[in-house]
């Protein structure tokens, strides 16, 4: 048989099909919805935005010029955030005890007084120094390793602009945002001695989102809907290609070359003999032979 397949073919799979691509397009919705949200963990960002500027020429021609440097080397920032002198640095003050000021430093309190054996006034410590007390405040967390930072952080910035930004993507919505401020402190810190550069800017500072941004899942239910739809209209075309029944005669006499001798139509069920009888005595109205022993009508012998 010809295997190849027209517009009409097309239509009639897609007529045969079109019930079964309904209900596989929604079970592949439904299947992909809530798969999505029953096995991929949510993730949630939180970003931070940098500036960094150099020293500042009076000359306007030379700002313009230092503008478009920093620009350029926004590329370079880029890079050394995500290396390990950033990520390792982050990792260790995210794992490990960080001393905090409890209470500042007081300075002394003076006053002075007349010393009438001397005749002079004198200075007496009326308060004295209080230093710095400090406490050791608990790790925030205990699994964050370098590794796990490298796949979690991500930097960009906008066309012709010198702020650019940290972004975060985690399981957690609030270690997200800790990571974030934390690279930002980081680089704070350390740019200073890398690239000789010291003023850098917190634009902003990343906050907790609790609205995950993966998985998508109103597009993965489309794409569930989509593969459903298309499996179901792939199986009606597999089923048409594959199907060696003869529908039309035309096919035996032309391309087969035999000869047609007749064509059997569709006999309905019947229930007993007696209905056949009646059957057949109605569709025997243009014979006038005789009834045969079984009901049916025979046909009258002539000789010639």
């Amino acid at each position: 048989m010809n295997d190849q397949v027209n517009l009409s073919q097309l239509w009639n799979v897609l007529k045969r099909s079109f019930i079964a691509m309904i209900l596989l397009g929604i079970l592949g919705m439904v299947i992909a919805y809530f798969g999505a949200k029953t096995f991929i963990a949510p993730k949630y960002a939180a970003s931070t935005s940098m500036l960094v500027n150099r020293k500042q020429d009076t000359n306007p021609n030379m700002q313009l010029n230092a503008q478009q440097a920093d620009i350029q080397i926004i590329n370079t920032y880029k890079d050394i955030i995500t290396r390990p002198v950033i990520l390792r640095a982050v990792a260790d003050d995210l794992t490990s005890p960080q001393r905090v000021v409890s209470k500042k430093a007081k300075k002394a309190v003076y006053g002075t007084r007349y010393n009438s054996t001397t005749g002079v006034q004198e200075r007496y410590v009326v308060k004295e120094t209080e230093p710095t007390q400090y406490k050791l405040k608990p790790a925030k967390y205990s699994n964050i390793t370098e590794n796990d930072l490298g796949k979690m952080v991500s930097v960009s910035n906008t066309q012709n602009s010198q702020v650019f930004t940290v972004n975060v993507r985690d399981t957690d919505p609030v270690r997200a945002r800790d990571v974030a401020n934390e690279i930002a402190q980081v680089f704070k810190d350390k740019i200073a001695s890398i690239m000789s550069v010291s003023n850098v800017s917190v634009v902003s500072k990343a906050t907790a989102d609790s609205t995950p941004v993966s998985p998508r899942l109103n597009l993965m239910a489309i794409v569930g809907l989509i593969l459903g739809v298309l499996i179901a209209f792939l199986w009606g075309l597999i089923r048409e290609l594959t199907d060696r029944t003869i529908k039309d005669i035309d096919y035996i006499t032309n391309n087969l070359g035999l000869v047609n001798l007749g064509i059997v139509n569709y006999v309905q069920k019947m229930n007993d003999l007696d209905e056949a009888i009646e059957k057949s005595k109605e569709s025997s109205t243009s014979d006038t032979g005789s009834i045969d022993t079984l009901g049916y009508p025979q046909r009258s012998r002539r000789r010639i």
